[in-house]
């Protein structure tokens, strides 16, 4: 039973095809659907990798302002004006920070993704994040830091 593929193929590779589905009880129909749906999904599997690609380019891009902001602060108000003469701001969220363009207000990641996380900024600027949401989370951290200071001993 010699049966043309309905599209332009190989008749021997088509037969083939036919006998391989026959052999596992499938139609040829539901295997090409499962093919087009697969080939569909890697598409789309490659597209994101690609933005993945595109959004480790933007974190390591931000990375590097945050640590020069970093650097040249020794206050929240500090580095609140090092990130903005960088077109950035940090905005709290949750238990920690975000990472914002001031100008269209999107957010373009958490702060531990490109610097240190809350309660780090918090030991090294002594004090919680100006009107931070949760400020129970910058006593813990002050408390530990002093805590692990006194444990050090003179």
């Amino acid at each position: 039973m010699t049966q043309l593929a309905p599209f332009p193929c190989d008749p021997q590779l088509w037969q083939r095809f036919l006998a391989a589905c026959h052999s596992r009880g499938e139609s040829p129909a539901a295997v090409l659907r499962d093919l087009v749906r697969l080939e569909v999904q890697r598409v789309e599997r490659r597209a994101a990798r690609s933005d993945a690609v595109i959004d480790e380019q933007l974190l390591g891009r931000l990375r590097l302002l945050v640590a020069e902001a970093l650097y040249a602060s020794h206050s929240w108000g500090q580095m609140q004006a090092a990130l903005r003469a960088r077109g950035l701001q940090y905005v709290p969220a949750g238990g920690g920070l975000n990472l914002m363009d001031p100008e269209t207000g999107e957010v373009l990641c958490k702060g531990s993704q490109v610097g240190p996380g809350y309660q780090n900024l918090v030991r090294r600027f002594g004090t919680g994040f100006p009107g931070h949401p949760r400020p129970g989370l910058a006593e813990v951290a002050l408390t530990q830091s002093a805590g692990a200071m006194a444990a050090q001993g003179p």
